[in-house]
């Protein structure tokens, strides 16, 4: 039955990571800008931006080769990248992440991540079209959880783990002033929330895992002389990594 649920979900979000395609291609514009709708290279509009809303999956949506249907120019994601990344993600959650509301929790926030991540790598930026929902619908099933388990205590950590790294971050964000975000603050706290869900350890190691995976990008981009000390990076994708990796790490050892 699990490897039948693994393979469920890897297939689910195959469908899925075709549907944030559009997503990423609509959202993905610096702060204050308009959504896309057509292609920048032709002007053609993509029926799908203006059909659906930001997660739709609709026939008309994107197709996964990331290109325009009309002048074949590269939109969007690398060709099955992101459809690709959602399927391993949600399988890996399937195999180890119990019980169902969990799981959905965790795949609901996944679903929400793997376009943030994206959106922020291309723009540097966390749009609140997908940061606030990411939030409502991991919270939504962890009350859930908790309400057919009665692990309410796991349910108040999770609530205090998201606020605390939120307001961590918030520090942070002040302190740097150009470092973090108001967007990664958000974003912490979706995944402060199901990270603490787990455990305060599984908090602490996804958050430093985050930290880690980061400055190591850094370090190479310094020592590849892409970048300089005082340039800001994409946070977003490392935070995310970092805490589905604990995620993952800590269900599998129990």
């Amino acid at each position: 039955m699990t490897w039948l649920l693994v393979a469920a979900l890897a297939a689910a979000g195959l469908v899925i990571g075709w549907g944030l395609r559009t997503a990423v291609f609509r959202l993905a514009v610096p702060s204050g800008e308009p959504l896309v709708r057509a292609c920048p290279d032709c002007g053609q509009e993509v029926l799908a931006a203006r059909r659906a809303p930001w997660l739709a999956l609709s026939p008309a949506a994107l197709s996964p080769a990331g290109r325009c249907p009309g002048c074949r120019a590269r939109i969007g994601p690398p060709p099955l990248v992101i459809e690709l990344v959602t399927a391993v993600l949600f399988g890996g959650l399937a195999a180890w992440v119990r019980p169902g509301l969990v799981l959905a929790a965790a795949s609901w926030l996944a679903l929400c991540a793997v376009a943030l991540a994206w959106i922020d790598a291309a723009v540097q930026r966390l749009p609140d079209a997908l940061t606030a929902p990411a939030y409502a619908g991991t919270a939504v099933f962890l009350l859930l959880a908790a309400a057919t388990s009665g692990h309410w205590g796991d349910l108040a950590r999770a609530v205090l783990g998201g606020l605390a790294l939120a307001a961590a971050y918030l520090v942070f964000t002040v302190v740097s002033r150009s470092a973090l975000g108001l967007g990664d603050v958000k974003l912490a706290g979706s995944l402060g929330t199901l990270l603490a869900w787990f455990g305060w350890r599984t908090l602490i190691a996804g958050t430093v895992a985050g930290f880690l995976l980061g400055g190591l990008y850094g370090i190479g981009l310094l020592l590849a002389r892409r970048a300089t000390r005082t340039q800001r990076i994409p946070f977003g994708p490392f935070m995310i990594a970092g805490a589905f990796l604990a995620i993952l790490v800590s269900s599998a050892a129990v």
